[in-house]
């Protein structure tokens, strides 16, 4: 049963909606991981000629670099949509689409410990050979869990099952 829109909400949902990359969560990760950088770097250094410990702080310094390095990749990606939902699907960075009647299970995740942001993750199971499941990191997006089920459920109103293939 579809639920009665306006014409306004109807050329609305005819029109794909673009999701982009936060300004300001991407700068305070970027100040984040350099802190982090910096802390476990110079614990690497100190930890040098007491023991082998210093080999896993390595690894954690680097992982920390890894993590900032991705941070200011994304603010170079700042004018061009992460996800674009529209009418036929959801459209990834990486030209994939899925389109509504090939979802299976569309869900946010959005895990912490102790108020503390661990993983923000959409994934999608569909029904294609290829992807059976599609996961992103959405913890920098200009968007919410709440935000992005409410677009999903609007542009995927009465869409017909796909065809048997």
């Amino acid at each position: 049963m579809e639920i009665y829109r306006s014409p306004q909400s109807k050329k609305q949902a005819e029109k794909p909606r673009a999701i982009y990359y936060s300004r300001g969560k991407l700068i305070a990760g970027v100040v984040i991981w350099i802190l982090a950088t910096g802390l476990f770097g110079v614990l690497t250094v100190r930890s040098l000629p007491v023991s082998n410990i210093w080999i896993a702080v390595a690894l954690i310094t680097l992982a920390s670099a890894w993590m900032l390095f991705n941070c200011i990749r994304g603010l170079g990606k700042l004018d061009t949509p992460v996800l674009l939902i529209g009418r036929d699907g959801i459209r990834f960075p990486d030209g994939v689409l899925i389109g509504w009647g090939d979802m299976e299970e569309n869900v946010y995740y959005s895990q912490s410990y102790m108020g503390l942001p661990i993983l923000k993750m959409v994934q999608i199971k569909t029904t294609l050979e290829k992807p059976r499941v599609k996961k992103m990191r959405v913890s920098a997006l200009a968007m919410d869990s709440d935000e992005y089920l409410s677009i999903c459920d609007s542009y995927s109103q009465g869409v017909v099952p796909p065809a048997t293939r």
